[in-house]
């Protein structure tokens, strides 16, 4: 994960280069969203699930910055995250995950990163998507 959403960019453009103030969220509103399209740098939130079952989750800490081996600072999610069960009256629904967001709040708010999944991951009722600590890599040049 690495895209930084437009509002994201201003602010630390504001903040490093104007001298604007910029409180960062605090860590317990930072929330994993999932997307079944690209929400973009605009934040596209029309691709935003919509299900009833669907809510996003908090992300919890972070592990601490580090430099890879390509030379790019790097963060992971130290903990586990995982969401609510497909349901669906319809035995056969699916919805397919393409991306993922942080957002600073549990609903509405504001998208900070996001990314596409390697893989779509097509979700059936009953399914549970879940990343586990260590999957969600942030880097940033």
């Amino acid at each position: 994960m690495g895209a930084m959403s437009n509002y994201l960019e201003q602010r630390m453009i504001n903040a490093t280069l104007r001298g604007d103030n910029f409180t960062a969220p605090a860590v317990a509103d930072l929330h994993l969203a999932l997307f079944t399209a690209d929400p973009t740098d605009e934040n596209t939130t029309a691709n935003e699930v919509t299900e009833a079952w669907y809510g996003r989750k908090p992300t919890g800490n972070w592990s601490s910055p580090s430099v890879d081996v390509e030379g790019r600072t790097r963060t992971d999610n130290a903990t586990s995250i995982t969401f609510d069960a497909v349901q669906d009256g319809d035995p056969a629904h699916t919805i397919t995950i393409t991306h993922i967001g942080i957002y600073d709040a549990d609903v509405a708010g504001n998208l900070l990163y996001h990314e596409a999944l390697t893989t779509p991951k097509t979700l059936e009722v009953g399914d549970v998507i879940s990343f586990a600590a260590g999957a969600l890599i942030l880097r940033l040049d």
